[in-house]
Order: C-alpha cells, then structure tokens, then sequence
C-alpha cells in the first residue's frame, strides 16, 4: 500500500474504472485523501463528486 502523506493539494490520480481525480485535502494519515472526480468513463454523472480516497485505491500518481 502506499503511503500517501506526500501526495500535495492538486495532484491528479488514476483509480480504479479509469477514474481520474484530484486530490482537494490530505488527511495526513498516510491513508487517506479527500478527491474530486474529474473523469469517470464507467459512471459520468459521478464528475464533481468529492469523495474520501484510501491509498489502496490508487493506481497512479498522475502529476505532483
């Protein structure tokens, strides 16, 4: 699992389905990231949603 305590504000993430967010806050944990959905292929109407993100999740750090 990655620790995320690294990841800054703006930094976009590939998940799982292809999702690509953005990071909005980390929690500091080394777990947890608040991101916002910028594309979703599998579930569009998802885009703009902010959800909490574990590090479990993340496929990709995208830029940072």
């Amino acid at each position: 699992m990655m620790d995320v305590r690294t990841i800054k504000v703006g930094t976009h993430l590939k998940l799982q389905e292809s999702v690509i967010a953005e990071v909005i806050e980390n929690m500091g944990d080394g777990e947890w990231l608040q991101v916002r959905c910028l594309k979703s292929p599998a579930r569009p109407d998802e885009v703009g949603t902010v959800e909490l993100c574990h590090a479990q999740d993340i496929f990709k750090v995208l830029n940072q």
